[in-house]
């Protein structure tokens, strides 16, 4: 992975924009770099950040602290539709002490608009308040940032299917580079939560069920929204907030805002991990509060989480932001403070150092410090750490931002082919019988499109419009039209939502006739391509609003779809059912038929034309699966490393394995891995595990393989998984290419645990190791560790 910022900068926007270029455009843009007669020590840019930081903070008032901490929202405002005008006459009050974040995220409008209205922001604060400190801006970068146009990648869960974290940094790179230059400072971004329940609504969000998959693609987004892993944003890139520590993923039910009850040994194996490598490698400095309870204590108000384990035994240096109206809450929905004043006071003491979107909390901290002074200190210490990030970032000399740069990067072409390649490398061929993929164009007469979803232009949650989505039918169409011709039929829908009486599917006799329609298109063409799912109500965060639902209670196709996809079958056609939605689904009655199928998840905006390559041949799919489907719901939790015991026996009905496996992923060729040599077969404790595997494409296409490595402690003093992730690696071969990969374990590190006295060991002992390019294979070696 390339950990330096400024060569990476450069050949991103090789074409369009040079980096000396940029700064020069910048330097002279309508709104200039500040400068300061008689500046104080605070505004001298060649001291040193800490003594800035002192300095300015012994100057602020309690309210101005109290200011730093809070924020605003225009989101929603009249200031979003009608401009900063309409805006100074609703919000502005707020500003007279100044403040500590704008949230602009989910931003409608395009990149010169949108720099137009910071820049407005910044310089209001700069002409109207004491001390000119100019306010952070806030944004949502999930798979880019959340504004009008900006590129949008896949979004997380299909990221992690490419199992290719030098892919996925440099896509966030990019996503930094877009977000910065159109004005934004922080993201919360990304969500580390393990992604263990697909009924869950926001399972799309995580980067899957696995740890070590997690914590490799944390190290990823992290180190890229920020530039590198050295911690510094600088002036090119944002500050990233991971979310949502912690454990917000294992909501009991899969349901948005219910309990948490986690296993004190889950949460230092699994759940903690990913955040601890953002913070300690990645150098993540900014953190996101999760909606829930750690142990009991909601995270918003838990001292022993956000400051003892976050800041003194991890060394965290960065703010922790609240997620939207969490701190008011821990009042009205956790019952652990009487009034707001007294979740204010709580949140502060915990750690939490900025109150989002709109300060509804800490606007009451002025009163509490008041009325109990000593709290003070605690003031002082999240204001030190949000002015820091902006003397870091160069706010103080710099906070504007060039529209003319900003239209320049944002969606450039060579953001656009990154988010292709990584939509190519995360499609996932879960079945392909007979080897009905790839399609040989050239016996094509006709190509039938069907599907509620095949003219869909849907890319996901957390983004915003963009002008250039390709929809499956539409990259298909692009692809196959001068040979063949493409016909399309909806075929069904997804149902409808309504929010006083829920979801209602269509009845079969009154979609019936659009199924036929599709049935009789699908037997008079070559072939069938079958896209159907999901779409971003079915799956979605459900707001803490009644009516806003976006969890599930089963997890097969909605309405008529799967009636659709075996009519379609059943005429003979060769049929090709793509599956696209915001979370794996459950199609074990499918998974039969005599059909191939690829997983898509969303692929972002060059969704239809990844797709089209994959169909034809062009590219070869090595997308691997980072969670378990399973075949129902009545299966779950069905995620591969629970604890050994957990797969003994299956139901009455059907198997406790999934429909498909973790790590499961499909290609036009085949691969062999073998010769898996150990460096010895005794290790001691403080030595490194060597070991190498030799990985052949033996098939007559080129393709690429995940080799994934799996590890077993076959005796431990608490019961264990049966397997572990512990590293992967992909890798391209040509027909007939081998390649030796090499591998290195860290004892202490990788074959650790918490154990029977809680503290974090690694036994002596036997240690089982499983190598290949799924979850099951065959090649296995033992060592010992002593």
């Amino acid at each position: 992975m390339n950990n330096t910022r400024l060569p990476i900068l450069a050949a991103l926007l090789a074409g369009w924009i040079t980096v000396a270029d940029a700064q020069t455009e910048t330097a002279t843009a309508e709104t200039a770099t500040l400068t300061y007669q008689d500046p104080l020590a605070y505004q001298d840019p060649s001291a040193p950040i800490d003594e800035r930081v002192e300095d300015l903070l012994g100057r602020m008032t309690l309210e101005e602290k109290v200011a730093q901490l809070n924020s605003i929202s225009i989101r929603g405002s009249a200031a979003t539709q009608e401009g900063f005008v309409v805006m100074k006459k609703t919000i502005t009050e707020r500003l007279n002490n100044g403040i500590g974040q704008i949230e602009n995220t989910f931003d409608p409008r395009p990149p010169r608009k949108s720099v137009e209205q910071v820049n407005k922001m910044q310089q209001y604060l700069i002409d109207n308040t004491r001390l000119k400190i100019p306010a952070l801006i806030g944004s949502e970068c999930l798979h880019g940032h959340a504004g009008y146009n900006s590129t949008v990648f896949p979004v997380p869960l299909a990221m992690a299917s490419s199992w290719n974290p030098e892919l996925v940094n440099e896509a966030f790179n990019a996503i930094g580079i877009e977000s910065r230059v159109r004005g934004s400072h922080e993201a919360h971004t990304p969500v580390l939560d393990l992604g263990r329940d697909p009924r869950w609504g926001r399972i799309e969000e995580s980067y899957g069920e696995d740890t070590y998959l997690v914590s490799q693609m944390a190290l990823a987004v992290v180190s890229g929204l920020q530039g590198g892993k050295s911690g510094d944003p600088g002036r090119d890139h944002i500050v990233s907030a991971p979310k949502h520590f912690a454990g917000y993923g294992q909501v009991v039910g899969g349901r948005n805002f219910a309990a948490t009850p986690i296993e004190t040994k889950t949460l230092m194996d699994d759940i903690l991990p990913p955040f601890e490598v953002a913070v300690k490698i990645a150098g993540a400095q900014g953190m996101m509060a999760s909606h829930c309870d750690v142990g009991g204590v909601p995270a918003h108000g838990n001292r022993w989480l956000l400051t003892e384990l976050l800041r003194d035994q991890w060394g965290f240096k960065g703010m922790v932001v609240s997620d939207y109206m969490d701190i008011k809450r821990l009042e009205e929905f956790h019952h652990v403070a009487a009034t707001v004043q007294d979740a204010a006071r709580m949140a502060l003491i915990a750690g939490m150092d900025l109150d989002l979107p709109d300060g509804v909390a800490y606007q009451e901290l002025t009163a509490v410090i008041k009325n109990e002074p000593e709290l003070e200190s605690y003031l002082d210490q999240s204001v030190s750490r949000i002015l820091r990030l902006k003397f870091m970032m160069g706010l103080f000399e710099d906070p504007f931002v060039d529209a003319d740069v900003a239209e320049k990067i944002v969606g450039q072409p060579s953001h656009v082919a990154l988010a292709e390649q990584l939509a190519l490398e995360s499609i996932t061929l879960l079945r392909n019988p007979e080897n009905i993929l790839p399609l040989q164009l050239d016996s094509l007469d006709q190509i039938a499109v069907i599907g509620p979803n095949a003219a869909s232009e849907l890319i996901g949650n957390y983004t915003m419009q963009n002008d250039y989505v390709v929809s499956l039918l539409k990259g298909i169409t692009d692809f196959a039209s001068d040979s063949s011709t493409v016909k399309y039929q909806k075929g069904c829908g997804l149902g409808t939502f309504d929010p006083k009486s829920g979801y209602r599917s269509a009845s079969l006799k009154d979609e019936l006739p659009m199924i036929e329609k599709a049935v009789k298109l699908a037997a008079n063409s070559g072939v069938a391509i079958v896209c159907v799912g999901g779409d971003t109500k079915s799956a979605r965060e459900a707001f803490y609003r009644p009516g806003v639902r976006g969890d599930r209670s089963t997890l097969g196709l909605l309405g008529n779809q799967k009636e659709l996809v075996m009519r379609v079958i059943e005429t003979g056609t060769p049929t090709v059912v793509v599956l696209m939605g915001g979370r794996p689904f459950s199609i074990p009655e499918i998974a039969e038929q005599p059909c191939a199928i690829l997983n898509t998840f969303y692929l972002g905006q060059t969704n239809g034309t990844a797709v089209a390559k994959v169909l034809f041949g062009e590219v070869n799919p090595s997308g691997k699966l980072p969670l378990s489907v399973p075949r129902s719901v009545g299966q779950l939790p069905v995620y591969y490393s629970q604890k050994a015991t957990s797969f003994y026996k299956d139901y009455w009905e059907e198997t406790s394995r999934p429909l498909f496996p973790f790590g499961h992923g499909l290609s036009y060729t085949t691969f062999e891995t073998s010769n898996l040599k150990l460096a010895s077969q005794e290790f001691a404790m403080d030595e490194p595990v060597k070991f190498s595997v030799q990985v052949k494409n033996t098939g007559k296409v080129a393709g690429a393989e995940v080799v994934q490595v799996y590890f077993r402690d076959k005796v431990a003093s608490v019961v264990r998984p049966e397997k572990l992730l512990v590293r992967f690696q992909k890798v391209f071969l040509e027909p007939g290419q081998t390649k030796e990969l090499s591998f290195e374990l860290s004892p202490k590190i990788d074959l650790s645990f918490t154990g029977i006295e809680m503290e974090r060991v690694t036994e002596p002992g036997e240690f089982e190791l499983t190598v290949g390019g799924s979850l099951d294979s065959e090649l296995k070696e033992t060592f010992l560790v002593r």
